[in-house]
């Protein structure tokens, strides 16, 4: 990512320009916290943001838009706005598959497309590239445009930023994190982001339903290629019982990987009755990405996803003897 970048999309903040701001199917925190900083900043230059997601805010993460700001998307209601929007930005992924039903629309805005991302490989629809597989998170990049426009970061800002960090770095323990993700937290910190705070968004907000159905998951554990492999798969009623906000449970995958033999863990967690969610974590060198854009997903090297049009057992059926090959080879 060159610095002209940056200033081509600094050029295009005008007073009254039209911004569509979206991210990927089921929002993370690096998503939803990048979307709030990056309006933050537009908003600075006088922009008009519309932020529109394919899929609702995650339970965890709606502390970062006390506001209700952030729209469901709807083709009646946003259709039209994004296709005269003066610019349509995609952050925290390039894949313009992971839009959902929002893809089409996307693709035939007339405004400006651009993406602001971290992760490698983009895709090459788009008009501008903000995407820096450096980064610890695509809030990082967000944050060095304030800094190149000159733009002061104020608390809401530094709060929905430092919470993109910390999700995306896994709590600053994933390979991801640098000296510049500590450097990056100490500015928000610096700029009224509260480290406790955060955490306790992020971390203290399950509801005991959770609890109980975790220590099911927990239970239902399957051991794998001698402890390699660690495979959690949510319940058939956890989606019910969670209610419709449901429960972020990236820190549940994160626990498998605890176990001192543990090399991968899976969580399958379906979405219908022929589509299930699928996230995966590694250790040091093994690489889930690669396996993960091989299905349509992507990611990290040790934090990918795929959304994968079968059931939970059909899922678990093509996906595991390739995770076994993966911890075995």
């Amino acid at each position: 990512m060159a610095a002209h970048e940056i200033d081509t999309v600094a050029a295009r903040r005008r007073p009254g320009s039209r911004w569509i701001l979206t991210t990927h199917l089921n929002p993370d925190g690096d998503g939803i916290g990048s979307q709030a900083g990056f309006a933050a900043w537009l908003r600075r230059g006088g922009a008009e943001v519309r932020i529109v997601n394919r899929d609702a805010i995650p339970g965890t993460l709606r502390f970062l838009d006390p506001e209700g700001c952030i729209e469901v998307y709807d083709p009646a209601e946003h259709d039209a706005p994004i296709a005269e929007a003066d610019a349509v930005v995609m952050l925290d992924n390039s894949d313009p598959a992971r839009l959902g039903e929002m893809e089409g629309a996307v693709r035939a805005a007339r405004g400006l497309k651009i993406c602001i991302d971290h992760h490698p490989e983009p895709d090459p629809m788009w008009d501008l590239l903000l995407v820096d597989p450096e980064a610890s998170c695509t809030a990082e990049i967000v944050l060095r445009l304030f800094e190149a426009t000159g733009d002061p970061v104020d608390r809401d800002a530094a709060t929905a930023l430092y919470a993109a960090l910390v999700s995306d770095t896994g709590r600053f323990r994933f390979g991801n994190t640098d000296a510049d993700a500590f450097r990056m937290a100490a500015k928000l910190v610096a700029a009224g982001a509260s480290p406790a705070e955060v955490y306790a968004r992020l971390e203290e907000r399950f509801s005991a339903a959770f609890l109980v159905l975790l220590g099911r998951m927990l239970a239902d554990l399957e051991v794998r290629a001698g402890g390699r492999l660690l495979v959690l798969r949510t319940p058939a009623d956890f989606e019910g019982a969670l209610g419709p906000a449901g429960e972020d449970l990236s820190e549940v995958i994160n626990l498998a990987l605890r176990s001192s033999e543990s090399r991968v863990a899976v969580l399958f967690r379906p979405l219908g009755p022929d589509r299930t969610k699928i996230s995966l974590r590694s250790k040091g060198r093994l690489d889930v990405n690669r396996l993960a854009r091989a299905h349509g997903g992507g990611g990290h090297r040790n934090a990918s996803g795929i959304v994968m049009e079968a059931g939970l057992e059909e899922a678990a059926a093509r996906l595991l003897p390739e995770l076994e090959r993966l911890v075995t080879g």
